[in-house]
């Protein structure tokens, strides 16, 4: 829909809303896809919000609510009418049923078991079983609503088979062979089966080389394998070989940019991952900010008892003091440039932490590299303020710090991947003390040393 038109039909919705009248909001959501109700969703009132998938045709409903926040899906499905709630539950694809279930139980468990009791005893059964698969692991992501063949089936018989598993199947453009056990055999894409002789056995064209992942495999790395194989499904077996499920593309979306930003908010020293800040209140964003800003107040201390050290010799050539923040500032950009590229290395897979060797080498070359080239522009600067007593000491003190925080910055989130942390503890800000304590260290040390002080 063009734009001009998106915004009219949101216009005319707001306007129905507002008149209370439910066949002209009926009429308005007839002109608007899902995706654009979801980008215009925070600026309708709660009360608006129930109307919405109160009135929305229920295959609409479901594709709204599945993109919601879980603690949003729990409270709608606590307000909205009864029959309404029994199509979304009827709706949802298996795995967008089991989320919205567990974040009703986490508030009200009484509530998640009785709209378990609304639903068939196969799909319960089913729901129960994945809500045993922790929700951040390949188990949580999958839909057991996938289609299976045998290789003895022939492409004829295949299609037969389709025409009434398909309506059912999460996807249908890639479908899995198993044996009597239901372990995984192989894979045969539906191109495969539209160009083949109806006669043809499906063992014949089948790939048996399948990529797959297990139930206990990290999210995180099932989406670097569908990045990396350019999947948009991939089977999840368990570790016996079983086939028990696929993830689709549109799951391993939400996964990366969940991956996305826990790790920027914990670049940037926030403690909460799942914070949406429009629906934060201020003791919540005090909360995520508060525990890393006390530990880096603590370290920036000891910044402070380090100048107190060198007090004689900042007090002999008080020029030193007018080049401490152009130093510190350049070395903590330094580290948390080096840092950032580590983690997102590994994050991608591009490093892992047996290379340390390597990246220490290739990152000391950086970072003297780039110190030597600072280091010659800020003694041009040093010289115009008439301070060469000290050039050598500013020179070859930024020279060092940058080499040394470089290196820091590269071998810090590997350090801590080896013991089994996320590397993206290792915050910029946490980087940026490091740097102030080694910086001063270095600066003062080496004016000492030089000055002969």
């Amino acid at each position: 829909m063009p734009e001009m038109n998106v915004q009219a039909g949101w216009q005319a919705l707001q306007e129905a809303l507002a008149e209370g009248d439910a066949g002209l909001v009926r009429q308005a959501l007839g002109e608007l896809y899902p995706q654009e109700l979801l980008d215009h969703w925070d600026e309708l009132s709660r009360e608006h919000r129930f109307t919405v998938l109160t009135l929305l045709p229920p295959e609409e409903a479901a594709e709204v609510f599945s993109h919601l926040e879980e603690d949003e899906q729990a409270e709608l499905l606590k307000a909205l009418p009864p029959w309404r709630v029994k199509e979304l539950l009827g709706e949802l694809s298996l795995d967008d049923l089991t989320d919205a279930l567990q974040a009703v139980e986490e508030e009200n468990p009484q509530q998640a078991e009785a709209l378990l009791d609304q639903l068939d005893p196969e799909t319960r059964a089913e729901v129960e079983e994945l809500s045993e698969y922790e929700e951040d692991e390949a188990g949580g992501l999958m839909t057991p609503e996938y289609i299976a063949l045998r290789d003895s089936m022939t492409v004829d018989e295949v299609f037969r088979f389709l025409r009434r598993a398909a309506p059912d199947a999460e996807q249908v453009y890639y479908l899995y062979v198993v044996d009597a056990a239901n372990r995984l055999e192989g894979v045969v894409s539906l191109r495969d089966l539209i160009v083949a002789d109806p006669k043809t056995k499906v063992r014949e064209i089948m790939n048996p080389d399948v990529v797959r992942v297990r139930t206990d495999t990290d999210q995180e790395e099932v989406a670097r394998l569908m990045a990396d194989y350019n999947f948009t499904v991939l089977p999840v077996v368990d570790e016996e070989g079983v086939l028990s499920g696929i993830i689709t593309i549109d799951d391993v979306v939400d996964v990366i940019q969940e991956e996305a930003t826990e790790d920027i908010y914990r670049l940037g020293a926030v403690e909460s991952p799942e914070l949406v800040y429009s629906r934060s209140s201020v003791w919540d964003l005090w909360s995520a900010r508060i525990r890393w800003l006390v530990i880096l107040v603590i370290g920036a201390m000891f910044s402070s008892s380090i100048l107190e050290g060198f007090q004689n010799t900042l007090q002999a050539v008080t020029a030193l003091t007018f080049y401490i923040t152009v130093l510190l500032g350049a070395g903590g950009n330094t580290g948390n440039q080096s840092s950032t590229i580590i983690v997102r290395a590994l994050a991608t897979g591009d490093v892992r932490g047996r290379d340390w060797w390597r990246i220490l080498l290739k990152e000391l070359s950086v970072g003297a590299m780039l110190g030597i080239t600072l280091a010659i522009l800020l003694s041009i600067k040093v010289l115009i303020d008439g301070h060469g007593e000290i050039l050598l000491v500013v020179a070859a003190s930024l020279a060092v710090l940058m080499t040394v925080t470089n290196i820091l910055g590269a071998l810090l989130p590997i350090g801590i991947k080896k013991i089994g942390l996320d590397p993206a503890l290792i915050s910029n800000p946490l980087i940026a003390t490091l740097s102030d304590i080694t910086g001063l260290m270095i600066y003062l040390s080496m004016a000492r040393w030089l000055l002969h002080m």
